[in-house]
């Protein structure tokens, strides 16, 4: 009997622990578990309702770009930070040596720069930037820079009209919904030709 009663104890403790260790170990693997899945939220509007919609205001925006860089050109390449209503920041960057080299030299451009023969290349409505690709022709034959006397400064070999893939992304002001945030000529079959 007095066995019993000694081993009683330590078999409670046990038990306690036991409980302990296995309450512990439950509530550990509860946090552990991975959470129920949230209700989904509904996606945000896409910026455009259409392909067409998408590639018109594409067009347009691009169109303001090459408005711009015109004006910078033909101020001489001065207040080139003119591109940013147009354009991102890389941009910008990227064309500031062109524009640096035109106001060091003296340089003015002439007449305008026309985009055509345009397509789409991409766009995908549930990108969060609402990032649009389009193919388009760049017609410069318009379009001259001179020098302080009016000498044509313009390689003779220049075309035309060049083929550039260009990449517009979300501005954030819904009057002018695009912005540029890329161009590269285009490496691939010519199709402005």
């Amino acid at each position: 009997m007095i066995y019993l009663v000694r081993m009683r104890p330590k078999f409670r403790a046990a038990a306690v622990a036991l409980v302990l260790v296995g309450t512990l170990s439950a509530s550990g693997c509860a946090s552990e578990a991975p959470a129920a899945d949230p209700t989904p939220t509904p996606s945000a509007t896409p910026l455009f309702a259409s392909d067409e919609e998408a590639l018109a205001a594409a067009e347009e925006a691009y169109a303001a770009y090459l408005a711009v860089t015109d004006e910078i050109f033909a101020d001489g390449g001065k207040h080139p930070e003119r591109l940013l209503e147009v354009a991102t920041q890389e941009v910008l960057d990227a064309q500031r040596e062109g524009y640096t080299t035109a106001a060091e030299n003296g340089w003015q451009g002439i007449g305008s720069t026309r985009l055509d023969s345009v397509s789409l290349e991409q766009y995908d409505p549930t990108n969060s930037q609402s990032m649009v690709s389009i193919y388009g022709c760049v017609d410069l034959a318009n379009v001259d820079v001179v020098d302080s006397s009016g000498v044509s400064v313009v390689s003779p070999t220049r075309p035309d009209r060049a083929p550039f893939e260009i990449t517009l992304n979300s501005s954030g002001d819904l009057s002018s919904p695009l912005i540029v945030s890329g161009e590269r000529p285009w490496t691939g079959e010519d199709f402005c030709v």
